[in-house]
């Protein structure tokens, strides 16, 4: 038992002899190496033009730290500004009730609008002027079922029953797919109906402006919009053969009505 104490105290020695050897030169290469850091670094007289300089850097620093972090802030708040308006999108998409793909009831078009291509649920158009060459593109489609009235409650309107800011977020999100922006929004009445109007510009492959037009207007029991894409300076007169197309859409589907009705 006594040679065990003695040998345990003996190890006991042995390590705190070595350890603190070790110990105090970490302490000493640190003191060292602070003591080198601070011999490298400059002092300059206070107010100096050298002391000045090394102000004015400090100040550079701690500037662009601060644009930094501004930036980084900036860019989370966008994330999660769009990460909103997908979730939003979603919630949208998922409670907007289900149209049955019909083909749009096509109306007395102007002569410049020739037909393209037609789908399911819309018409395309290619819009040419007088001598034939084409400067601009139309289309004419069915959005969805209108389920009420024209009203407004609040700041909110509806066309149709439908919200207004749902059909502009269809526009945004179509804008935002084709490299384009919404630049204002209105309601008007054409042939005593209310219109929902959406005005958008987008940027065509050779740099040039693009004007967009979109019309809603219930017919029906449907909302059907009228699209037109065309340049700056052709943006009134396809406004203006719009409203004239989507005359034509109620004028037609009414005396479709009046004829069933007779028989």
């Amino acid at each position: 038992m006594l040679v065990r104490v003695i040998a345990l105290t003996l190890a006991l020695f042995i390590g705190i002899g070595i350890i603190v050897p070790l110990g105090t030169n970490d302490a000493d290469a640190a003191s060292r190496r602070a003591r080198k850091q601070r011999k490298h670094r400059k002092h300059y007289k206070k107010y100096s033009k050298r002391w000045w300089r090394q102000y004015r850097a400090r100040q550079r620093r701690a500037r662009r730290h601060r644009a930094q972090v501004r930036r980084l802030r900036l860019r989370r708040i966008r994330l999660a500004r769009a990460r909103r308006a997908r979730a939003a999108n979603r919630r949208y998409v998922a409670r907007r009730p289900r149209v049955k793909r019909v083909k749009p009831t096509v109306a007395a078009t102007p002569q410049t609008w020739a037909e393209a291509q037609a789908t399911s649920n819309e018409v395309r158009f290619r819009v040419d002027d007088s001598r034939g060459s084409q400067i601009g593109s139309a289309s004419i489609s069915v959005v969805g079922p209108a389920t009420g009235e024209d009203r407004t409650v609040g700041s909110h309107r509806m066309l149709a029953g439908v919200s207004t800011t749902a059909l502009r977020r269809d526009v945004i999100n179509r804008m935002i797919q084709e490299n384009g922006w919404v630049v204002n929004d209105y309601q008007k009445e054409i042939n005593g109906r209310l219109v929902y109007v959406v005005v958008a510009q987008s940027q065509a492959r050779n740099g040039q402006l693009q004007s967009r037009m979109f019309y809603f207007a219930a017919v029906d029991g449907k909302i059907y919009n009228v699209a037109t894409n065309s340049s700056a300076d052709q943006a009134d007169r396809l406004a203006e053969e719009s409203e004239k197309v989507l005359g034509s859409l109620q004028s037609r589907v009414r005396a479709t009505q009046r004829a069933s009705v007779r028989e």
